[in-house]
């Protein structure tokens, strides 16, 4: 299967963080097609594992995505709603939407028209919108109920010129499908280690998964894959990086060895690379992996991704293919020598 369709397979589920059912029992059948050893743990977090034996590595990407919940039913059969997540309430008007109901039921979110606001009141708030079924308020009642989970209109993402994508939740489920090719081409090499993939839940609430996942693995170094902020008109240089370039990070998140082993894996891929400089938290499941089981020596590796936490994120498939191919280098570098090549200088 080619990585967009898997993409696609995967963009297409629900998985609102704290309900990724749906999304992981996917995410375990492709899986399933590279791994012969794949499994669920009590959190929701997908793994599978090639190789054997110590060291151990953690590959993990989060399939999780922002959405809405539902918080009350007025009268008239109209729902309120709050965002889970991150949703940007500028984003959300004139949107299509699922309800998570007793059954999927199709929405859309509405609000007073531009005609009736004031220039003060021009900027939406989630207290301004209302998800409209155009069920009456007894059906509403009897298939909706307060805590469902709301997601953006679950539909394929779309190629544009150039190589690009562009959809909902490629934030972070396009990294997660980029896992599979990464195991492709790992089954065909021959490894000095054992390397766990991990599909994890709920990063963008409270990053449930990145906790029990490496507590559970326990390995002796784990490796983030997430998104960034591409280039795009308005934004700033410095707080964004190229679309066909990989963002290794470096700062206090990450292990300053790691992340010369990967620029190192760049370097012998020919993958264009660009330093991401982030001192504090990194905002991805590598924060809480690193500290884990007394510390874990942590790095993150990001695709550029354009308009995040929208229903037309994009990005290139030519970069996800690139960061398939260093991770797939960086563990195959990896030896028993590993410890000596983490040892900081003095």
């Amino acid at each position: 299967m080619e990585l967009f369709d898997i993409i696609s397979d995967l963009v297409t589920k629900s998985g609102v963080s704290g309900n990724e059912t749906s999304v992981g029992e996917a995410v375990f059948e492709h899986f399933k097609k590279y791994s012969g050893r794949v499994w669920r743990d009590p959190v929701g977090n997908v793994y599978a594992g090639i190789g054997e034996g110590k060291p151990v590595v953690l590959i993990m990407a989060h399939m999780d995505e922002i959405g809405m919940m539902v918080t009350d039913i007025e009268e008239n059969g109209m729902l309120r709603i709050c965002s889970v997540a991150g949703v940007d309430p500028r984003v959300l008007p004139g949107s299509k939407v699922k309800v998570c109901g007793k059954e999927p039921i199709t929405g859309v979110i509405g609000a007073i028209p531009p005609h009736l606001l004031t220039e003060t009141e021009a900027a939406y708030k989630m207290e301004d919108l209302t998800l409209d079924t155009g069920l009456p308020p007894e059906k509403v009642r009897e298939l909706i109920r307060v805590g469902d989970f709301v997601t953006f209109d679950p539909v394929p993402p779309i190629k544009l010129k150039n190589g690009f994508i562009s959809g909902k939740t490629l934030d972070d489920r396009a990294l997660v499908a980029a896992m599979t090719e990464c195991m492709e081409i790992l089954n065909k090499r021959r490894l000095s280690c054992s390397v766990v993939f991990c599909a994890s839940v709920q990063e963008e609430s409270k990053n449930i998964g990145s906790i029990s996942g490496a507590y559970r693995i326990e390995p002796d170094i784990a490796i983030a894959l997430d998104v960034t902020h591409g280039k795009s008109p308005g934004t700033e240089p410095f707080d964004t990086v190229d679309t066909d370039k990989l963002a290794v990070t470096k700062g206090g998140n990450i292990h300053p060895k790691l992340y010369k082993m990967l620029m190192d894996a760049c370097a012998e891929t020919n993958t264009p690379a660009e330093t991401d400089v982030c001192m504090g938290p990194t905002g991805t499941d590598a924060w809480y992996m690193q500290v884990q089981r007394g510390g874990i020596p942590t790095a993150v590796v990001s695709v550029p991704l354009r308009y995040m936490h929208s229903t037309v994120e994009t990005l290139s498939e030519k970069t996800l293919h690139s960061l398939a191919r260093v991770i797939a280098q960086f563990v195959a570098d990896i030896d028993t020598d590993l410890e000596d090549k983490l040892c900081l200088d003095d």
